[in-house]
């Protein structure tokens, strides 16, 4: 008769994994937002790079991250902040022509060029991928792509009055 022999210490650990999880209890992630820095472009005056970023900074810049994937792209489209009800996310749709960026060269031309909110002045600033290129491509338009970070709001200036 051949006896087992236990090893408390993988019981132990064994026990403490979670139970009966399975990919069709993450599926509530379907459509909601995903973040990808591979267009990430930190070479720029105007921009940031994460050690010039405090971090603190970069501590709130993780947390909204995760607290903009938590919902989908069209909830964010109207959610409003700030006394004028300023957009949470913008759409812009071709890059600005009153920038103090330039369109980075590895960054494809028919882009949505989009900003989401982060606090004051703090921008990120990306793109989405266009609808139609998405749906001929079988890819996702829920993926915000980020190309800089704008501490202070340089991407898209607004006129002076």
């Amino acid at each position: 008769m051949v006896t087992k022999k236990t090893n408390p210490r993988k019981d132990k650990f064994l026990e403490s994994l979670p139970k009966d999880v399975s990919i069709s209890d993450i599926s509530d992630v379907k459509g909601k937002l995903s973040f990808s820095f591979r267009y990430f472009d930190a070479s720029q005056k105007a921009g940031q790079d994460f050690r010039d970023w405090t971090e603190e900074q970069k501590n709130r810049l993780l947390n909204k991250l995760r607290d903009y994937s938590r919902e989908n792209k069209k909830y964010w489209l109207n959610q409003r902040v700030g006394g004028g009800g300023l957009k949470i996310l913008e759409i812009y749709g071709a890059f600005p022509r009153n920038s103090d960026f330039i369109h980075p060269v590895h960054v494809p031309d028919n882009v949505k060029w989009a900003r989401f909110r982060m606090e004051s002045a703090v921008r990120l600033v990306g793109f989405f991928i266009d609808e139609a290129d998405a749906k001929s491509k079988g890819l996702s338009t829920d993926i915000f792509f980020v190309v800089f970070l704008d501490k202070d709001h340089r991407f898209y200036k607004m006129e002076a009055n």
